[in-house]
């Protein structure tokens, strides 16, 4: 039970507690260095006292090599852009949480425990983005929000848990027959149409009817993407204005600059402001309150130019190409691996990252919600492997994986 809350404990840390607004701003504002904290520590605590075997880790290089290419991102910070070393290191705070990747080895949680605790979090995360989009403009969370594209647009940390609790549901309602799933799926798609986001409704669109096409439980596929068809008429009309503020938007930046400001972004930053070859190596590090910090906020405010709208090329500026090819390490040892169809969701996210990692937030270095979200899927990879898939010793019928002929049913798609 220890290690549970342990886990609950970090995992809202790196949420910040939600920015729930009730809490005060400093606790808030802590709570990523106390996850922090509490990894280093309990990760010296299993080292000393713990002399078991661990299961084998498929992701350490990786990892690492993220550590390295941070560690070294500090310098190339210092020497490049002049940013102190401790600036560095605290606006790179994130990365730290990495470590719950080695301290999940120690700690063996059930991977069932891992996954349950995903869709208790993506429920969270739905309660409080309803519930603070009936009771707007009266502020639950301070997290950022604003009015646009015919809906409140609300940027609360948590969403991550949403978008892979929508794969794990789309296998259930399909292997149960449930009404519940089918609920937690509308549900969920509902949050994703209020986010007014195009990229995440389209990779969710895509990847859902690449399910339906792979997916060994979905039986009568011709019908099913008919009666898609028609559920989505009711679901247009109850979301129309924002479905057509959504169009307009792409309408009306696909006629101007603005539709290519990523683009723009790119190119400044790969040929412009990248100081020197040695750079590329290093990288330049995470901006903070530094000269660095403000020029960089200059180029935003002025050209619409963030790192943090072009993904992997945005963490390339700033953590050089050791990390670009750790990130490009995981994905192969990802999709490489087979996986049975019950933890096919662990594909489905990664395929989503990969569709839009250059044109995303940078899902690998940008929060510690994505990170501790990957260490998860990393190391339900590694439990599988090992032989302790965590589905099966579940005796729930509702989480039970397929067999055929004593084996689980082995999905190669992707």
């Amino acid at each position: 039970m220890l290690k549970k809350i342990s886990i609950y404990i970090i995992i809202l840390c790196s949420l910040k507690l939600y920015s729930i607004a009730f809490l005060p701003e400093f606790l808030v504002k802590v709570t990523e260095w106390i996850g922090i904290g509490m990894i280093l520590a309990l990760l010296v605590i299993y080292m000393v006292y713990q002399g078991e075997k661990q299961i084998k880790k498929h992701f350490t290089l990786p990892v690492l090599l993220i550590f390295l290419a941070v560690f070294l991102s500090m310098i190339g910070s210092n020497v490049f852009q002049d940013q102190s070393i401790p600036i560095t290191a605290y606006a790179q705070r994130a990365i730290y949480y990495y470590l719950i990747y080695f301290l999940l080895h120690y700690m063996k949680p059930e991977g069932k425990f891992i996954v349950k605790t995903i869709l208790i979090f993506a429920v969270v995360y739905m309660g409080i983005y309803y519930l603070q989009s009936i009771v707007y403009p009266m502020e639950l969370t301070t997290s950022k929000m604003f009015i646009d594209r015919g809906t409140l647009r609300i940027f609360m940390d948590g969403s991550g848990y949403l978008v892979i609790a929508f794969y794990i549901w789309l296998y259930l309602t399909f292997r149960n027959y449930s009404f519940k799933y089918l609920l937690a799926l509308f549900l969920s798609m509902g949050v994703f149409v209020l986010l007014g986001t195009r990229q995440v409704l389209a990779v969710i669109l895509l990847i859902t009817i690449l399910f339906i096409l792979q997916s060994r439980v979905v039986k009568a596929k011709a019908l099913l993407f008919l009666l898609m068809g028609i559920a989505l008429i009711p679901i247009f009309f109850l979301f129309e204005s924002i479905i057509l503020s959504m169009f307009e938007v792409t309408r009306t930046q696909s006629q101007n600059l603005e539709g290519g400001i990523r683009l723009e972004a790119a190119k400044f930053f790969l040929q412009r402001f990248i100081p020197n070859e040695l750079a590329h190596i290093t990288g330049n590090g995470s901006p903070g309150s530094s000269i660095y910090g403000l020029r960089l906020a200059r180029y935003s405010e002025e050209y619409g130019y963030y790192l943090s709208d072009i993904g992997l090329i945005g963490e390339y500026v700033k953590y050089g190409i050791i990390y670009v090819l750790a990130v490009g390490m995981i994905f192969f040892r990802v999709f490489r691996r087979k996986l049975p169809e019950n933890l096919m969701f662990i594909k489905y996210n990664f395929l989503g990252m990969l569709l839009t990692l250059v044109t995303g937030g940078g899902a690998f270095g940008s929060s510690s919600e994505n990170i501790i979200l990957i260490c998860f899927l990393l190391y339900l990879i590694d439990l599988y492997v090992d032989g302790k898939d965590p589905y099966l010793n579940d005796e729930s019928k509702s989480i039970e994986p397929q067999f055929v002929k004593g084996r689980p049913v082995m999905s190669e798609g992707i």
